[in-house]
């Protein structure tokens, strides 16, 4: 097998526990996305990133963007743990805002309002393949400004009418209130494949 790497970045355990199944499917080495530097990725082959959803945004996709460009020719495939990623419309939306969207209001600014073009490197990064994993969710283990935030989830979802609500809302519902572990082995399969 090629030498690879499996880099995560999570809070609550579903993360690191998909990277080291992938790690134990590949004999990946695996290395938490704070520790990682461009010297670790020096002589891989491969290497796979995979974040938490955390508020839409992928837990540490900012220190694989400003790896990209030292990394870019590598072979470079991405995967994201949340509650709700079985739902397409959310997977598209988690896919703009952490691969496509221009993240600097600056540049905007800077163009006269206009969006601004992608470098060639925006639009290779964009392309990235991304899976995307069921987590897991235990309220007791949840403070601070996480439980403030799913706080709010909740009552967002519970002020809509009962028809309102999709099937993938009530299931991150239920999952607030009571719990959920969504972790599956057999999810890493096609990423596994793709290397």
């Amino acid at each position: 097998m090629k030498n690879i790497v499996v880099i995560y970045a999570g809070k609550y355990g579903a993360t690191e526990r998909y990277a080291r199944w992938i790690a134990e499917e590949t004999g990946a080495e695996v290395i938490p996305e704070s520790r990682v530097s461009a010297r670790d990725l020096e002589d891989k082959d491969v290497i796979i990133f995979g974040g938490a959803i955390h508020a839409g945004a992928i837990l540490g996709i900012q220190t694989l963007k400003k790896l990209y460009p030292k990394i870019a020719e590598k072979k470079i495939l991405t995967f994201a743990v949340g509650l709700s990623v079985g739902d397409k419309a959310i997977q598209d939306e988690c896919r703009e805002l952490n691969f496509t969207k221009q993240s600097s209001g600056f540049r905007r600014l800077v163009s006269g309002g206009r969006p601004a073009r992608m470098t060639e490197r925006e639009k290779q990064f964009s392309q990235l393949p991304c899976w995307f994993f069921p987590g897991a969710y235990d309220p007791s283990g949840v403070s601070g400004m996480d439980r403030k935030l799913m706080a709010v989830v909740r009552r967002m979802i519970q002020g809509k009418t009962p028809g309102e609500i999709t099937s993938s809302e009530r299931q991150l519902l239920d999952a607030i209130e009571h719990g959920a572990d969504y972790t599956d082995r057999t999810a890493i399969r096609p990423l596994i494949e793709a290397i």
